[in-house]
């Protein structure tokens, strides 16, 4: 389905996506990127000459694609916020922390064809200002994910819609004055009781991941997935539950012309991106699909092979005609040396389902373009 518009739509976002300069990305360093073969650290984002089909669906099958001809792609995205709660802009040390932790869990990727999506929230996107290292521009010429954190909503009062998008466009500008507002196009949170699906369109977002339980918030009773799910228990117990509840109605991006409902719709405003499956670190738990925390729980081999099981078995049970996702949550923090073994063994794993076609590495800015391109 439009095959080959869709790898020049996507190798004309990537070339633009270098950065504030618009020069064309080269490839990691040492890497042979432009010799026409898709290997080492290279993959579509920091390499799109050589890989421009590997990341999306857009070919045969073949051992990096994702599978034959006319299969839609099955993506395996990651979100890292750099949270409203960090300190980043008054802390320099922390800043380079941060940086210090991104660029070694982006060293890692690389090496594996893997790409992560940072999304920022307003203290590290201040910071990159405030420090004089726009660091996220950085992370877009790399070939890796950018974006906005939307963390805010959840408390907030019933308000009128232009009003709520107010907060949605404050982050988005400050996102945007780092990478260019055309390679921020999503915002991952935003959920609560107003409509924030027209309110993140109205700031200029074209699509929403990290959607979780809050976001049923702005829904009426029969609207949400059981009687239960009143304001009570999401506010105390069920706010950062995977949502859309039912698996196999979260793993398809589809359009929503408003929050009243996650029900597709034909003349919607902006895209609902979730296949949220939640922590890497909790897989093993089996809490990740409720939205469970544990900051002592430590990032394992059992979670990965957990989560390898869990792509298998999307794999079996997916319509293939439409595109899909999967998104794990990896926080900056678990980007070093001392999770080095797991988070190879993690890329490594991907890796091999990748090249039994199973599965495509993408940005999430990637997942909006693809499902353009596959729902024209």
């Amino acid at each position: 389905m439009k095959r080959p518009l869709l790898v020049l739509l996507v190798l004309a976002s990537l070339l633009s996506a270098c950065g504030p300069g618009g020069a064309a990305p080269t490839g990691p360093a040492g890497s042979p990127c432009g010799d026409s073969i898709c290997s080492g650290p290279e993959n579509s984002a920091n390499c799109p000459q050589d890989c421009p089909s590997a990341a999306l669906g857009t070919g045969p099958s073949t051992p990096s694609g994702p599978g034959p001809a006319g299969r839609a792609p099955l993506f395996m995205t990651t979100m890292t916020h750099m949270e409203h709660g960090f300190d980043d802009d008054i802390n320099r040390n922390v800043f380079l922390l941060h940086i210090e932790q991104l660029t070694y869990g982006m060293d890692l990727a690389d090496e594996y064809g893997a790409v992560l999506t940072v999304e920022s929230e307003q203290p590290f996107a201040i910071a990159n200002v405030t420090w004089n290292r726009n660091f996220m521009a950085e992370i877009l010429a790399r070939g890796h994910g950018v974006g906005t954190h939307c963390d805010f909503g959840f408390r907030d009062e019933v308000m009128p819609v232009e009003r709520y998008s107010r907060s949605f466009a404050e982050n988005k500008a400050l996102v945007d004055d780092l990478v260019g507002p055309e390679n921020n196009l999503g915002c991952s949170g935003g959920g609560g009781a107003n409509d924030w699906a027209i309110a993140a369109s109205l700031a200029g977002f074209k699509y929403l991941d990290g959607i979780v339980g809050m976001h049923y918030l702005a829904m009426p009773l029969e609207n949400r997935p059981a009687p239960s799910w009143t304001d009570d228990f999401i506010y105390n117990e069920g706010y950062h539950r995977n949502t859309p509840v039912d698996l196999y109605q979260r793993i398809y991006p589809f359009m929503v012309a408003d929050a009243t409902d996650f029900a597709p719709d034909e003349n919607g405003v902006i895209l609902v991106s979730s296949g949220e499956l939640g922590a890497l670190a909790l897989m093993a738990e089996g809490t990740a699909e409720t939205g469970g925390s544990c900051r002592d729980c430590p990032l394992t081999t059992e979670d990965v092979d957990a989560l390898v099981r869990l792509i298998r078995e999307v794999d079996r049970n997916r319509d293939p005609a439409r595109v899909a996702k999967l998104t794990v949550y990896i926080p900056v923090s678990d980007f070093v040396p001392e999770n080095e073994a797991v988070l190879r063994y993690f890329f490594e794993q991907v890796r091999i389902l990748e090249q039994e076609g199973l599965i495509a590495w993408a940005t999430q800015l990637q997942v909006y373009q693809a499902y353009l391109q596959w729902n024209p």
